[in-house]
């Protein structure tokens, strides 16, 4: 942009002023706002200020809870995975010391199957006896375990527990035996209720809590997952092949099954994604996310 400015000059040869026109390149006004000694400056009044801050506050409120949770639900598969390697890693440490689980000495009794009343183990002294079997022969493949054995009242135990649909479960998780590492993960459990066990049926089951006994939620499918014990490894509940605690009936938020978020690992594990808490048309088969 140019601005036209006459200014006079000297003609010595006539010896007389002459009037000329003169184009001078104009600053933007932006640019005159800029400098410091501009005639013509510019600023946010108070007023757009409070606006402005006020319209930021309104967007961070709405989409903050999304983001918190989004993070949480990635934290968690993270924390899982690792557990899942941990426990894996040193049941099969164990069995290369031991040999199979099958020889691990467990009380042939144990049979205590699920009360389908009330959802809950039928607890005798020898499911109690198999729970210190298994984690003697594992302990020395964890860091610095913190042991809390079943019926030591001692030690912290479960204020409460719900499954994925909210029904209370605390007086069965309460019973279990619980292995705490230093960074908090616990593995709960280590039940085994099948001493002939192989490697198409299971020989009991254990769980894991990835943020510890004492932060919440504390419920299965959220923080609580749960994996089958076969004779060679340890494997996810809620596995395409599994035809018990499936995905669909045990990782649904709508179910009534005492045992709802059991099947939730294999899909939090393989999937690595929590989209089962967002929406109810998810399978192995088809839609994997929400969106």
């Amino acid at each position: 942009m140019f601005r036209e400015t006459k200014i006079s000059k000297w003609d010595l040869k006539n010896k007389k002023f002459n009037i000329i026109s003169t184009r001078f390149r104009q600053r933007s006004v932006i640019m005159q706002g800029l400098r410091p000694n501009s005639p013509r400056k510019f600023a946010f009044t108070l007023a757009k200020v409070l606006i402005t801050l006020g319209i930021i506050g309104v967007v961070a409120a709405m989409t903050m809870p999304s983001l918190m949770a989004n993070y949480q639900e990635k934290a968690t598969v993270t924390r899982l995975k690792k557990a899942y390697s941990i426990i894996s890693q040193a049941y099969l440490r164990a069995q290369e010391e031991y040999g199979s689980i099958n020889v691990w000495g467990f009380t042939e009794d144990a049979d205590n199957p699920l009360n389908p009343d009330t959802g809950e183990y039928e607890w005798n002294e020898a499911g109690t006896t198999n729970m210190g079997i298994f984690w003697s022969k594992i302990l020395p493949y964890l860091n610095f375990p913190k042991v809390c054995a079943s019926g030591d009242n001692n030690c912290k135990k479960y204020d409460k527990v719900t499954n994925l649909h909210g029904a209370d479960m605390t007086s069965t998780y309460i019973k279990m035996q619980t292995v705490t590492l230093n960074d908090g993960i616990t593995f709960i459990g280590g039940w085994i209720n099948n001493y002939n066990c192989n490697d198409k049926t299971y020989c009991g089951d254990i769980a894991v809590d990835i943020n510890g006994i004492t932060t919440p939620p504390n419920t299965t499918g959220r923080d609580i997952f749960t994996f089958w014990i076969y004779n060679k490894r340890i494997i996810p509940m809620g596995n395409t092949n599994e035809t018990y605690r499936t995905f669909s009936e045990y990782c649904n938020r709508n179910s009534s099954e005492n045992g709802n978020g059991y099947g939730c690992s294999a899909w939090v594990i393989y999937n690595e994604n929590m989209d089962y808490l967002h929406c109810d048309d998810l399978s192995w088969d088809g839609k994997k996310k929400c969106k």
